[in-house]
């Protein structure tokens, strides 16, 4: 059996894929059973416990997507390669690593830190991956395939679509405040769990749409 490496980084570069877009779908019928009035507040904290467990899979592939995705791109004439390879792989799993150190650290004293911390590193993220795929795109250096080019400027933008679901995931645990206090703010609260639901599914309709053009570009490399 002759197994080359290509290959491999390809297996896992569609394995992370499917992983990513399946555990999202998790995530989103997790969120329509948040705002479900005929359960308990008891029932929905145990759906919101079983939420931030599924929410870890889209986070953990999102960081090691990336330098497989860069280590692939050398076979299309990307010239982020050698040490600049590196640096992408290096600075991925730190990524990776403060997603998984920010998880494990719930209910600490540093978790509001490193929450806070980990919404700047999205945001830089998705900054530099979509200036870096328009800088492709206009000048044709760096990454010369246009396709190419145009899928680092999309994932910069899935990036800014999953901040936005971080932003809505971030509510909920207020908004739990609320109906846990009863009365009018028990009403109130459920108004706005309502509407913090439209803005998350809003936020991850945007994000599929986006992870599915990525995905098309890389099958059909269309320009």
């Amino acid at each position: 059996m002759d197994i080359d490496l290509q290959g491999v980084l390809i297996f896992f570069h569609v394995l992370l894929f499917g992983y990513w877009l399946g555990s999202d779908l998790g995530v989103f019928y997790c969120d329509s059973q948040l705002t479900r009035e005929d359960l308990s507040l008891e029932e929905r904290l145990r759906v919101r416990d079983i939420r931030k467990n599924i929410d870890m899979a889209p986070r953990t592939c999102a960081p090691l997507i990336l330098p497989i995705g860069f280590t692939l791109a050398l076979q299309h004439g990307s010239q982020i390669d050698g040490v600049w390879l590196v640096v992408v792989w290096v600075l991925s799993l730190l990524w990776l690593l403060t997603l998984w150190v920010e998880r494990l650290s719930v209910g600490t004293p540093r978790e509001a830190g490193l929450n806070k911390a980990n919404r700047k590193v999205w945001f830089l993220m998705a900054f530099a991956m979509t200036a870096l795929g328009v800088y492709a795109l206009v000048t044709g250096n760096l990454v010369s395939e246009t396709w190419l080019a145009a899928k680092i400027a999309l994932y910069g933008l899935m990036v800014l679509s999953a901040t936005w679901i971080l932003r809505a995931a971030d509510h909920w645990e207020p908004i739990f405040e609320m109906v846990r206090a009863g009365g009018a703010e028990k009403i109130e609260g459920e108004k706005r769990m309502k509407r913090n639901r439209i803005n998350a599914g809003s936020a991850a309709g945007t994000l599929w749409v986006v992870v599915l053009l990525i995905a098309f570009l890389g099958a059909t490399k269309p320009f």
